[in-house]
């Protein structure tokens, strides 16, 4: 488990953003989102890499087809059409705010790791003490028991203050020992959220 304090945006430029095939202006960002079953082929995606300067492309798979492998395309993560914000919101690690952070150094290191990721995500209600967290916890791992000895997991954490130790501990003890794998990289981020009595787990793992 890495921590380290959040010594938020050194720069202006995002960690993750979405690109959309028709947008006119493409805004820089380290990691490149872009929806698989759009309109992109491999010279497409090579000149959004190119304009945005991104140094990692990730394609965000909303559906059951095989698409087309491309080359330049480094990771493709699964999740249903209405979790696609989530997921760059996840990924987009410069809008952590509180004490436990990572960097877009560790997304990257991570999404090398593998080629395939699945995106699940839990939340409870109720004022954000150790129940609460365990209720979402005891849900995250409900969805993630099919699966085990991932190589790498990305957990973000997110509720309006934060989290006290005792909750931290909660939820990595939960997630390392579904991991199981001896060599697992296992990263956690914490950021703020403006909804009232609410607590969200969201996960990124390797599932090849």
């Amino acid at each position: 488990m890495k921590y380290q304090l959040d010594n938020s945006q050194i720069d202006d430029t995002p960690c993750a953003a979405l690109y959309r095939p028709k947008i006119e202006y493409f805004l820089p960002a380290i990691i490149g989102c872009f929806i698989m079953n759009d309109e992109w082929n491999e010279q497409a995606l090579f000149e959004l890499k190119q304009k945005v300067k991104a140094d990692i492309l990730v394609g965000l798979q909303t559906d059951d087809h095989d698409h087309e492998s491309l080359d330049i395309v480094e990771a493709v993560i699964k999740c249903h059409p209405e979790e696609i914000n989530d997921v760059v919101e996840l990924l987009d690690v410069t809008s952590a705010s509180t004490i436990i952070g990572i960097d877009a150094v560790d997304i990257i290191n991570l999404l090398e790791r593998g080629n395939s990721f699945q995106f699940v995500h839990t939340s409870a209600t109720g004022e954000v003490e150790l129940d609460v967290v365990k209720t979402a916890t005891y849900k995250l791992i409900g969805q993630l028991e099919k699966t085990h000895d991932t190589k790498g997991v990305f957990v973000g954490m997110q509720s309006m203050q934060s989290l006290p130790m005792e909750s931290l501990a909660y939820i990595s003890d939960a997630i390392e020992e579904w991991s199981s794998a001896d060599d697992a990289s296992i990263y956690y981020c914490s950021s703020m959220t403006n909804e009232p009595n609410s607590f969200h787990l969201k996960v990124i793992y390797i599932e090849d």
